[in-house]
């Protein structure tokens, strides 16, 4: 449970990170090449973004952007998105799952079908999913919220 939740988190948190760092690089007029000192400032103002505090300012990874080659290839922008939509849809149709388990098992395979035929809007609406809607992505991430609390009461059985 806990490399899930380090999964988890990884992919929510540190993906937005990146998520908000590469619309920086896009948003940011450029009159001259960006040095290394304003992609280091521009990760850590991503990471302070999303992390909060969360992440000590002293732990924080300026070099981050160097670290990763998707940054450098235009085919790749915003590469770790997918990751990020697929754990919060995945998370999202388990809640589904969870208050109606016989209707949803029997949209399951369709759905399944459909995501080689479909955009993800479609798909996600054979399920009763509006991906446009707020609360489903906040749900979606309450499963992940049910699974820290489920956690610290395991972990305070442990002292």
């Amino acid at each position: 449970m806990e490399q899930s939740l380090q999964d988890d988190t990884q992919c929510v948190v540190d993906i937005l990170s990146r998520f908000i760092f590469e619309n920086k690089i896009l948003d940011t007029p450029i009159y001259k090449p960006l040095s290394a000192k304003d992609m280091c400032q521009m990760m850590l103002e991503a990471q302070e973004e999303s992390y909060g505090d969360g992440l000590d300012k002293e732990t924080r990874h300026e070099y981050m952007w160097l670290c990763k080659g998707h940054y450098y290839n235009a085919s790749y922008s915003f590469y770790n998105w997918p990751y990020a939509f697929g754990l919060l849809f995945g998370k999202g149709l388990y809640k589904q799952y969870l208050k109606d388990e016989n209707a949803f098992v029997k949209k399951y395979d369709q759905m399944l079908r459909n995501t080689a035929l479909m955009s993800a809007e479609e798909v996600a609406a054979g399920m009763n999913i509006d991906l446009t809607n707020k609360e489903f992505w906040l749900e979606s991430l309450s499963a992940i919220e049910d699974d820290i609390e489920e956690f610290k009461v395991l972990v305070s059985k442990i002292k």
